[in-house]
């Protein structure tokens, strides 16, 4: 019964906002405006609008979240809601289409330069989005029930503006139950976890740490090594216990421990399903060039890279360094210096700079190992990094 719970929340809270959008479409015209009749045209026409009417209630909860982040001094990289996006890349921020369907619920990134007071910076993150809706749930709606009965398509629009206003009454809700959806925590369970400061509040700060400092530029062998350690002790049914691991084999590879990476990237990957499906294409992309670059498995690299369904989430270079790790391997240097080159082009965009420098010095060394193949064409591979 538990595998099913998750799939069956979803099911029940996609049920119960089309039940009040239909009741609202159906009843709300004639509670809010007695006195103005709608035609079969006008309701049609709101009931088309629904889908409007959902994109505009998220994008102002994730707005909300933004703007939290944005007052506690966070930096903006992307924002997702429906089949939309939007991309800080190279200052500016930047439009493209949202593929992915784990994601179209809406979703925002903002994140801190530093730790400083993370656990309140963060609860106000969290709580922005619920905050926005609800003030955008008091606005339409008032809007809808106080202003007179507008003729033709302004009786739609105003009937829009009051299902908007209904479904972010219903996000308020929905986003601030404690509980987990699709690899992601509602903004109530992630508020309660770091108000609480127990073991979930605890773990979460231990990723939080190590994140904030990845995209500050701190390598990863560099980071708070013991704080993670005793994150990975806690239990392993806390939601971001995989990202311990993620960053415990960062570390490992970095500092040369590749026994030990190989560890902590199989717990990690192990955990998959504790992950957003969007994300998952990173894993499996990782663990095909670990397994090139590091442990010399051609068999197991392209059975992990026929795993990976590449999305706008999967970063940039991750595909290119994988390929490279591939010719690598195979000793082709023309297609192991295209794919290197290609990757370190696109590391600067690598939202993790701490890791980025690593993965530098490992793409860096393939273009040497390259040159040094095209001077010397009976060479073998080398042993690789």
């Amino acid at each position: 019964m538990k595998k099913f719970r998750k799939p069956l929340v979803f099911a029940l809270c996609a049920l119960l906002g089309a039940g009040v959008g239909v009741l609202g479409a159906r009843y709300g015209p004639a509670w809010a405006h007695p006195g103005g009749a709608w035609s079969r045209g006008q309701v049609l026409g709101l009931l088309l609008s629904l889908p409007l009417a959902w994109l505009l209630a998220v994008l102002l909860h994730e707005l909300g979240h933004v703007a939290a982040g944005h007052w506690q001094s966070f930096r903006f990289y992307w924002l997702a809601v429906g089949p939309f996006m939007w991309k800080k890349k190279a200052g500016r921020v930047r439009f493209e289409w949202n593929k992915n369907l784990n994601t179209a619920g809406g979703m925002a990134l903002s994140v801190p330069p530093d730790d400083h007071e993370l656990r309140r910076r963060f609860i106000a993150f969290a709580l922005g989005g619920p905050l926005a809706s609800l003030v955008w749930a008091g606005v339409a709606i008032g809007l809808f029930a106080l202003l007179p009965a507008a003729p033709g398509a302004g009786q739609v629009l105003m009937g829009t503006i009051g299902a908007s206003g209904g479904i972010s009454g219903l996000l308020v809700v929905l986003t601030l139950v404690p509980m987990q959806l699709g690899g992601f925590s509602t903004d109530g369970a992630r508020a309660v976890a770091l108000w609480r400061n127990g073991p979930a509040g605890q773990l979460e700060l231990a990723v939080l740490a190590a994140t904030v400092r990845s995209i500050a530029g701190v390598r990863p062998r560099e980071l708070q090594g013991p704080l993670l350690e005793a994150a990975a002790a806690l239990p392993d049914e806390l939601p971001f216990k995989l990202y311990v691991y993620h960053y415990l084999y960062l570390m490992a590879l970095d500092a040369g421990a590749t026994e030990a990476a190989g560890r902590h990237l199989a717990a990690y990957r192990d955990r998959l399903a504790q992950m957003p499906t969007a994300m998952h294409a990173s894993v499996w992309l990782e663990s095909a060039f670990f397994a090139a670059a590091h442990q010399h498995d051609l068999a197991a690299a392209r059975a992990f890279q026929a795993q990976a369904q590449v999305t706008s989430f999967t970063p940039a270079d991750l595909p290119a360094r994988v390929e490279a790790a591939l010719a690598r391997f195979a000793g082709e240097a023309d297609r192991a210096r295209a794919q290197a080159q290609l990757a370190l082009q696109e590391l600067p965009n690598n939202l993790d700079q701490g890791s980025a420098q690593h993965y530098a010095e490992w793409l860096n060394d393939t273009l040497e190992w390259a040159s040094q193949t095209d001077s010397n064409p009976g060479r073998m591979a080398l042993v690789l990094k």
